[in-house]
């Protein structure tokens, strides 16, 4: 009996799981486990959060395992993937790194060449394509270098040039080829083709692209790389590149099991990528897509209800979490849940979490955290062939309660990270393939049962302090703004300061429209939501020395320091645009707006604070009731 871990990225879920149809046609021969530690590090995360979801990989004992692959090049973090291979390497444990070498290391790729080589040639035999732009993830990333090669060296063979201006670095992420696609609209200048290094941005500029009234293939050529069934899916079908990740997967294992049986590796594998022609290049009469979509269209509906069940039964969850008063009453609590609302996670699922983050509320987290996942740890939840278990200790040999091998069986095992930022207090463990995991929502399960336990530990250590610790309790905690306390504290001080150094400031208030009727139609959850949104908005135009407030249950204050009549214009233009964004990003099933009104302190003939609030307080209502009258609704 063998033990695999796999070290992965969940933003990459979809290739993982092709990789690993390839690990287990191998290992399903050789009576192996899989153990696979999946984070979710990302590019757009600050460095603290993505050091908690990078932690899960230091979960595990190596030594413990047969054999460890890590998908090095899905990690976004290369010291990371280095700092595994390198411990396997000193451990002489079998190790394999996929997409990036490490000196020392087998490693495996799959070749950018082979199919971006032809999806080029394709564009321009086939598509007369003599003007294309690239658009590829950040610029020393290995599959971006070689993507662009490939790109580059097929032009110059066709006796073509790609131009450095032609060149556009993202994050492999939707900002980029959205603000792309602004500029060649604004600017009515497109190429023949814009050909992108994955099929996030390609299907990011469509959507952007049809957004502004034009059209797919006819305007212009956009192309992706990974043949995600997203992609697949999607109308125009999107012209990639099928990296073979279950080719690779299986050729994973069968570099492992060479080095179990002591025979000679090479240092690097490739394993060609394909060309998946579809229809977004313009290619017509493409029956297997439409047939996918056809299927997609059917089972559209049973996916829309899972998904809508998930979220139902997490706010129960949630819910169950947001009214314990203690650990134990947690645990208890968590449970009563799994019990009876497991038919999403499965019939095994575990929660392992360190009880003393939750038994010492009071103390700060890098002083019960500082070191990570240490033991022992508490399997809260043990739910196991649909029964919850008895609560048991557990280390990080362990890492599954009673988890034993049986012959002729093979799971997958998911280990996911429960933290707060950089702080690990706990982990998840799914098993084989449940419904949550099919449906590809862990990573917004996780986030919203990790910021209900981390609201729970703060009102625990609420409930914990006396009174005049809770009265320098300054921030309001569903959106972080200062609170009412706060402002009284912290406003005056620098309107005083503003008066002594002769300067102007801001004084505006911010107030949500139509709250009544999002809380009336959709629920308090989603009012919750509407006033957590217009918060971001409001903290995305912070500086350093502002302050901003939630005055009241919808309305927020904000006093801007050194900042003058066109500043104020500037402010309230960018709160509306971000408003204006979220309400096309589809999480929630209205739009949301605000009412902003401001007022310009002057230093010269000054006023007392409370007179520049109640200004500002009078043009907002003023502001609000135009917006209703104009609506033809009442003010609420």
């Amino acid at each position: 009996m063998k033990k695999i871990a796999v070290y992965a990225n969940g933003f990459n879920i979809e290739s993982l799981k092709q990789a690993l149809t390839g690990i287990q046609d191998f290992t399903k021969t050789h009576d192996s486990d899989i153990f696979v530690f999946l984070g979710f590090a990302s590019y757009s995360e600050n460095r603290e959060h993505n050091q908690g979801e990078l932690n899960i990989y230091g979960l595990g004992h190596m030594e413990d395992f047969d054999g460890i692959i890590v998908f090095s090049n899905h990690l976004n973090s290369t010291k990371a993937a280095e700092n595994i291979c390198r411990k396997a390497k000193e451990k002489q444990i079998p190790v394999v790194s996929v997409g990036i070498p490490f000196d020392g290391i087998p490693c495996i790729s799959f070749s950018n060449e082979e199919g971006m080589r032809a999806l080029t040639a394709h564009l321009i035999e086939a598509h007369h394509v003599k003007h294309l732009i690239f658009l590829g993830g950040p610029a020393d990333h290995v599959d971006c270098i070689a993507r662009l090669k490939a790109v580059r060296d097929v032009m110059a063979e066709h006796g073509l040039e790609l131009k450095e201006e032609d060149i556009v670095y993202g994050d492999w992420g939707n900002t980029t080829p959205r603000m792309l696609i602004n500029q060649m609209i604004a600017e009515q200048k497109f190429p023949d083709a814009l050909v992108c290094a994955n099929d996030t941005m390609a299907m990011a500029a469509i959507t952007q692209f049809v957004r502004q009234g034009y059209t797919i293939p006819d305007d212009m050529i956009i192309t992706g790389f990974d043949n995600t069934s997203h992609g697949r899916h999607y109308y125009p079908a999107l012209t990639s590149v099928d990296p073979n990740f279950t080719k690779l997967g299986y050729r994973c294992c069968s570099i492992l099991y060479d080095q179990l049986e002591g025979k000679e590796t090479q240092a690097l594998y490739m394993v060609p990528s394909l060309f998946a022609c579809a229809e977004s290049c313009g290619c017509k009469d493409q029956p297997a897509y439409i047939e996918l979509r056809k299927q997609y269209c059917k089972s559209s509906y049973q996916q829309y209800l899972e998904t809508t069940a998930i979220e139902m039964f997490e706010r129960r969850l949630l819910q169950r979490i947001a009214v314990t008063d203690g650990y134990a009453s947690l645990k208890k609590e968590l449970q009563k849940h799994f019990k009876d609302n497991h038919i999403f996670e499965g019939e095994n699922f575990y929660i392992v979490i360190n009880a003393e983050y939750f038994e010492d509320v009071v103390a700060k987290e890098e002083e019960i955290l500082l070191d990570g996942y240490k033991d022992p740890m508490e399997a809260v939840v043990a739910l196991k062939n649909g029964e919850i278990q008895p609560e048991c200790t557990i280390d990080r040999h362990t890492l599954i309660p009673d988890y034993t091998k049986k012959d002729g069986e093979q799971h997958i095992y998911y280990f996911l990270p429960l933290h707060n930022q950089q702080y690990n207090y706990g982990y998840i463990v799914f098993v084989d393939d449940p419904v949550i995991m099919k449906q590809n929502m862990v990573n917004p399960y996780l986030e919203k049962l990790q910021e209900s336990l981390k609201l729970l530990r703060i009102n625990l250590r609420l409930d914990g302090l006396n009174k005049d610790l809770i009265r320098i309790y300054n921030r309001d905690p569903m959106t972080g703004l200062y609170n009412r306390l706060a402002y009284e504290e912290k406003a005056e001080v620098l309107y005083q300061q503003s008066l002594v150094d002769k300067t102007r400031m801001m004084v505006m208030f911010v107030d949500i429209n139509y709250m009544k009727r999002i809380n009336d139609q959709y629920g308090h959850l989603y009012g919750d939501n509407a006033i957590k949104t217009v918060a971001e908005s409001i903290k995305s135009v912070l500086k350093d020395d502002w302050i901003a407030v939630r005055f009241g249950g919808d309305e927020f204050l904000l006093i801007a320091t050194n900042c003058d009549k066109d500043g104020a214009t500037q402010v309230r233009h960018n709160i509306l645009a971000y408003l204006e964004i979220k309400n096309h990003d589809g999480t929630q099933p209205f739009e949301i707006s605000a009412s902003c009104g401001y007022v310009i302190t002057d230093p010269d003939h000054p006023s007392n604070l409370q007179e520049y609030v109640k200004e500002a307080d009078n043009l907002m209502y003023k502001i609000k009731q135009e917006v209703h009258a104009r609506d033809g609704m009442p003010r609420r």
